[in-house]
C-alpha cells in the first residue's frame, strides 16, 4: 500500500515481509529503499532500554534515534546517539559489516574503538553513547 508523500519527502511503500511482518523504509540519501529482508537483531544488553530489540534488514541500515530517519532507531533516552546516522550497519550476502560512516561518532565493537569499517558477527558487542548492543543473526 502506498503511503502519501508529505512535501518535501519521497513517497514509501511499505511492502510485507516473510512470516507477514512489515518492514521499514531506509530513508539513507532521501531515496526510497523496501526492506523486507530481516538479517538479525540488535538486542540492548546495557543502558537505557536495557532488554529490548531492534531489527535490522539486509543492504544499508542506518543506526541514529530519529526514526523517521533511520532504519534502526534506538531512542531509549541515551542522548549520546546521535539523531541521524550514528553509525551504519550494512549486510549483503551473510556478512556484516559496522562503519562510522567518516564521523566522529564514538562507536566501539568488542571494547575498540571502531575506526572506519569493521566485519561484525553474532555475539559480537556494539557501544553507542551508554548503550551495548549485541548482534544476533538469523
Amino acid at each position: 500500500m502506498a503511503k502519501p508523500a508529505k512535501p518535501g519527502e519521497p513517497a514509501t511503500q511499505i511492502i510485507p515481509a516473510d512470516r507477514g511482518q512489515r518492514a521499514p523504509a531506509d530513508m539513507d540519501n532521501m531515496m526510497t529503499t523496501v526492506r523486507s529482508v530481516r538479517v538479525g537483531r540488535l538486542i540492548v544488553t546495557d543502558g537505557p532500554g536495557k532488554g529490548q530489540s531492534i531489527e535490522f534488514y539486509q543492504g544499508s541500515n542506518s543506526i541514529g534515534r530519529d526514526a523517521t530517519k533511520n532504519v534502526v532507531a534506538i531512542d531509549f533516552g541515551d542522548a549520546a546517539i546521535h539523531r541521524e546516522h550514528h553509525a551504519y550497519l550494512t549486510c549483503n550476502k551473510g556478512v556484516c559489516t559496522l562503519s562510522d560512516n567518516g564521523k566522529q561518532n564514538p562507536i566501539k565493537v568488542n571494547g575498540r574503538m571502531l575506526e572506519g569499517e569493521t566485519k561484525v558477527g553474532p555475539g559480537d558487542e556494539i557501544m553507542l553513547g551508554v548503550t551495548k548492543l549485541r548482534i544476533e543473526l538469523g
